[in-house]
Formats: C-alpha cells, sequence, structure tokens
C-alpha cells in the first residue's frame, strides 16, 4: 500500500513538474512573440491585450472591465491605458469624473493596428494548430479552462 501511494505521489509530481515547464515554455514564446510583433510599434504585452480586447469591443471597456479582462492589477491598467492614450491609440469618454468609470474606444490608429495585430495572431494560430482537428482543440481549451479555474478557487482555498 505505502509503495503505490509513494507511486501515485511521485505521477503527480510529475505531472505537475511537466505542466508548470510546459505552462512556462509556452508563456516565455508567446511573450517573445508578442515582443516581436510589438517592437515596431513601441508596445508592450499589456499594451497589444488592451488593444486586442478594445478592438473585440466596439461599445468600448471601462478600466476596470480591461483590468479583468487582461487580468493585471488597477496600477497597471492606468500606467498602459494612459500610455496607449498618450500615443494615440485610444480615446477616452469625458462623461466621467472617475477614470475607472470612462470608457475607452480605440482611435482609427489603435484601430488600424489592431487589425496588423489580430493579421499576426491569426498566422500564429494558424502555424501553430492548424494540424489539428477542431475536437482536439475544443477539448484542450475546454480542459485548460477549468485547470485556470480550478487553480484560481486553489488560491483562494489554501
Amino acid at each position: 500500500m505505502d509503495i503505490v501511494a509513494k507511486g501515485e505521489n511521485m505521477l503527480e509530481t510529475d505531472r505537475f513538474n511537466r505542466f508548470c515547464s510546459l505552462l512556462c515554455g509556452a508563456t516565455k514564446s508567446i511573450q517573445k512573440l508578442k515582443s516581436k510583433y510589438m517592437t515596431h510599434y513601441g508596445l508592450t504585452s499589456a499594451h497589444t491585450m488592451c488593444i486586442r480586447y478594445l478592438d473585440a469591443s466596439p461599445d468600448g471597456l471601462t478600466r476596470m472591465e480591461l483590468a479583468e479582462m487582461c487580468d493585471i492589477d488597477k496600477a497597471q491598467i492606468s500606467r498602459t491605458v494612459n500610455e496607449l492614450c498618450a500615443k494615440g491609440y485610444l480615446t477616452e469618454t469625458e462623461n466621467e469624473s472617475n477614470n475607472y468609470r470612462k470608457r475607452l474606444k480605440l482611435t482609427p490608429m489603435g484601430k488600424d493596428t489592431a487589425d496588423e495585430i489580430n493579421k499576426a495572431v491569426a498566422e500564429i494560430h494558424s502555424f501553430v494548430s492548424d494540424d489539428l482537428s477542431e475536437e482536439q482543440l475544443m477539448n484542450f481549451y475546454s480542459t485548460f479552462d477549468l485547470i485556470c479555474l480550478r487553480l484560481r478557487q486553489a488560491e483562494e482555498n489554501i
């Protein structure tokens, strides 16, 4: 019984180590790709995600909505939004006194940049996943969504 428990524990440890290693490797590759494509614009990974989420939201988003979608804190979203506004990629409604209630939208330059980013993302996605079936992709994303949810739950419970 003790040997089986030890073997099961090793299997879990190996899976956890492999998961962490794969996740870190994928994250590094994604960061490098974002950097490669965004250096031309003088933008960072956080800028990229903000532009993409705003492009997908024609009615605009508030800073709070954007922070939640990008999974970054209020201070970083403030810096990122301020930089994007200063560079001419975003505009913000003036009808609210509270910055976190103002709606953010892409400017025409921001929209053009979003189109170029989306084209690069589509090329990368195609390169990475073209030989995977739709079923494989659906299984991967549903499994990964569940793992991420459980990791967030573990953060709260441990």
